[in-house]
Order: C-alpha cells, then structure tokens, then sequence
C-alpha cells in the first residue's frame, strides 16, 4: 500500500471572478520563488504538485506529498486574491491535510472538468477511429496518465492498472490560447485515487477533476 499526503485549501470569496487559472497566477506571483506554484517546469512531464481547481464554485488548491505542508502554511496566511481588476477578500478558509492510502481496488468516477488526454499527435489518430476503437485508444490513455500522476508523486505499485470507460462526451475546450478536446466521462478503474486530483494536460489550471461516482 502506497501513501501519499495531501493538503485541500478551500477558501471563499467572490468567486464568480475568480476562475482556477487566475487564482493560479495571483499565487504564482505572490510566491513567484518557488515555481511549483506557477508550474513554470523544465520538464513537460513533471506532475503538478500544487494544483488550482474551481468546483462548484468553490476554490480549491490541493497539494501533493511534500507540498502538502507548503500550501498549509502558505494558503493559511493569505487573505484576500486579487486579478486583473479587483482585490478580493478570502473569507472561510478551510485548511484539511489527510494521508490517502493509494490501493487496489475497485473504484468508479467521472471527470468533473474536461479531461485533455490527447495531444496533437493522437488526436490525429483518435479522429480516425470507430466509436469502439476510440474507446480503447481513450482507456490506455487514461492509464497512462495514471501512471504519470503515481510516477511524479514517487509512488510505485504492484499491480496493473486496468480503466474501463462507461460513456463520454467530448467538449472543444481552450488551454494555453489553442483549442483542445476534452472530455467527461463515466469510468471504472482498480485502483484508489485521490478526491478531485488532476488527470491528463493542465492539471495545475484546474483540468482534468477526479471525483468518485456515486452509485445507487
């Protein structure tokens, strides 16, 4: 059994004006010495370690293994966001840490924000397929990126991790200025993952959500 520790910092404020990719870059410069936070990495495959969601309407920032305890005793002193045009006061902040066990077994979930798992290259490929074939293509994919996310967070595992996508959809969505598709989608997995992590492209900017899925 693998752990990893993670911090949740959920804070209110006005945040019809405040997105996850502005939220992003007011902590991005309010911390500019650690790159962590504006996700500004040599490496194109480094995994977010700190990273900004909008769920809800509510703001969260989430971090992972050793920044867990940097965002909780960074976040913990912020007290207003400003953007473009506003300085707005953070009320109700909500500082949570908690150790998550990363085992096998059997979990469902969904994207709650658009899933970009494919590049220029692939979307290319994936175009070409049936609906079937798409399928398949979309679930290595996924396992893939799963796979990233467990190798940034320096976890190993002794099992192969299988997905299976039930149903999804596909939404034009716009990333660093160009246009993407992403996707929600209904899928099962045999592994534990934690709640609202990032998955495939722009994980720091809020991309990608993981949420379980309820089942009745």
């Amino acid at each position: 059994m693998a752990k990893v520790k993670i911090c949740y910092a959920s804070f209110g404020t006005d945040s019809q004006k405040v997105n996850a990719v502005s939220l992003r870059g007011y902590m991005g410069y309010l911390f500019a010495d650690d790159r962590e936070f504006h996700h500004h990495s040599e490496s194109s495959h480094h995994y977010p370690k700190i990273q900004y969601k909008k769920i809800d309407q509510e703001l969260i920032i989430m971090g992972l293994a050793e920044y867990a305890d940097v965002i909780f005793e960074k976040i913990s002193q912020v007290d207003h966001v400003t953007t473009e045009s506003k300085k707005l006061p953070v009320h109700n902040l909500i500082l949570e840490t908690k150790i998550f066990n990363i085992v096998q077994e059997s979990s469902k979930y969904c994207f709650v924000t658009p899933w970009l798992g494919l590049n220029e290259k692939n979307y290319e490929k994936y175009i070409m397929l049936n609906t079937k074939d798409k399928v398949t293509f979309l679930e290595k994919i996924l396992v893939g990126n799963i796979l990233s996310m467990l190798k940034g967070l320096g976890i190993r595992i002794d099992f192969k991790i299988e997905v299976k996508i039930l149903k999804f959809r596909s939404k034009t969505v716009l990333a660093h200025n160009n246009r993407f598709a992403g996707f929600f989608s209904e899928w099962d997995s045999n592994i534990s993952l934690p709640e609202n992590c990032g998955l495939g492209k722009s994980v720091s900017k809020g991309f990608g959500i993981v949420k379980k899925r309820d089942v009745n």
